[in-house]
């Protein structure tokens, strides 16, 4: 994609890559953010059935790592090593 287009749907660009990572999130059901039966972990430490990184958490990460992403996309060309 041009990275004039990219700078000016900034927003749209992250929210779409947003939602592929966490569809493929969802579809694959990591053990860590699901039970073996599919539904979502508790958020905890100390029992079998919790974890500390809950859909939640990630979806989050994921959004903000998306969107930094983005950015540094656009800003690589102006940026000197």
């Amino acid at each position: 994609m041009n990275r004039n287009y990219i700078k000016t749907h900034m927003a749209t660009i992250s929210i779409a890559l947003f939602i592929c990572i966490f569809s493929i999130m969802t579809f694959s059901k990591p053990a860590v953010i699901y039970n073996n039966d599919g539904s979502l972990r508790n958020f905890g430490i100390g029992f079998k059935r919790k974890t500390i990184c809950p859909a939640w958490l990630f979806a989050v990460v994921i959004a903000i790592l998306s969107y930094f992403s983005v950015m540094y996309y656009v800003a690589v060309p102006k940026i000197q090593f």
